[in-house]
């Protein structure tokens, strides 16, 4: 996704300061031309791919359906509903920091989006000499905001098909355990997993039964074949399947492949293929690590992962690994 593909139809501006009397939202008039505008597509632009991201729906008739719409023109009201709320939060004893956000109502390959930024306060210090060469900081106080969606606590709504990304940022709320404080108290629905919450479970859960069920001298070719499989798969089909892997790895045990389904229904991960973010596929086919017991690293392309012509595991008998690189012209220092 290219931020320039971005079209910001309608922005409002926020101030969530607790240190005053009541919440500021207004609506500032941008265009492609200015700075800020560049940066709110960039936020815009990171938010639809950051794999850390929690998800949500919602239904017709909950809050979400009634307050937001695909008409520009009803930006405001929800843009000062949500103000009015964080703003509670951020006055309250509560861990929400007091900043600064921008709400935007735009079009995302045809699909119109409405998002919130919260951008967190942070002082930025300048050093400066004053007539008499005495050194001194100052704030900027006219500095622009990065464009860094890990700097910010954000949600995006996609209005036609009522699905929700937002950050994973949780705090205390007058309880003893952190929420997102995103999605139960000012979008009021339930967050659920991130893409990468699902995929590192995935993983997890594949290695951890690979290590109980077989042999220690088996364990390295058969985490070499679970992530052959998957960079394989994502690379054909933007998806990964916890069934291929399945079959790619305990078709040969029936108690692993037991073993396996029940670890991945007790931690709720579904069994049709999960698609994934062109980043994660990205991390997929990019070269795996091998760390032996004595900490040597290896990092080795996908490709060649199963190529016995160029990487070899030799095994003795005693259950010692040998790794044979074959094919190899040259060694760059």
């Amino acid at each position: 996704m290219k931020s320039s593909e971005i079209e910001i139809m309608r922005t409002f501006l926020c101030a969530l300061d607790g240190g005053r009397p009541a919440p500021l939202c207004s609506e500032i008039k941008i265009n492609d031309e200015d700075a800020v505008y560049g940066i709110m597509q960039k936020l815009v632009a990171a938010a639809l791919e950051d794999t850390k991201s929690k998800t949500g729906v919602f239904q017709e008739g909950d809050y979400l359906d009634e307050a937001v719409t695909d008409d520009p023109d009803d930006l405001r009201a929800f843009a000062e509903d949500v103000t009015a709320k964080v703003f509670e939060l951020v006055s309250g004893s509560t861990e929400v920091r007091s900043g600064s956000g921008f709400f935007v109502f735009c079009i995302v390959e045809e699909q119109p989006l409405v998002g919130f930024f919260k951008l967190n306060y942070r002082e930025t210090f300048l050093c400066k000499a004053d007539e008499d060469d005495k050194v001194t900081w100052a704030i900027a106080s006219n500095a622009l905001p990065k464009a860094s969606i890990r700097e910010c606590e954000y949600f995006l709504i996609n209005i036609l098909d009522r699905t929700v990304r937002m950050s994973d940022s949780e705090f205390f709320i007058g309880g003893e355990t952190k929420v997102n404080y995103l999605a139960e108290h000012i979008l009021q629905l339930q967050a659920q997993r991130s893409e990468k919450e699902k995929v590192d479970i995935i993983r997890d859960t594949t290695i951890e039964t690979i290590r109980e069920c077989y042999k220690p001298e088996e364990v390295a070719e058969k985490v070499m074949s679970y992530r052959k499989e998957v960079a394989d798969h994502v690379e054909q089909t933007g998806r990964v399947s916890v069934a291929k892997i399945e079959q790619a790895v305990f078709a040969d045990d029936d108690e692993a492949k037991t073993a396996y389904r029940e670890k991945l229904q007790h931690r709720e991960i579904p069994r049709e293929p999960m698609e994934v973010s062109p980043k994660t596929g990205r991390a997929y086919l990019r070269k795996q690590k091998i760390v032996t017991d004595n900490g040597i690293e290896l990092l080795v392309p996908v490709e060649y992962l199963k190529n016995a012509d160029v990487v070899e595991y030799q095994k003795d008998e005693e259950g010692n690994i040998t790794i044979l690189l074959k094919d190899i012209h040259a060694i760059n220092a």
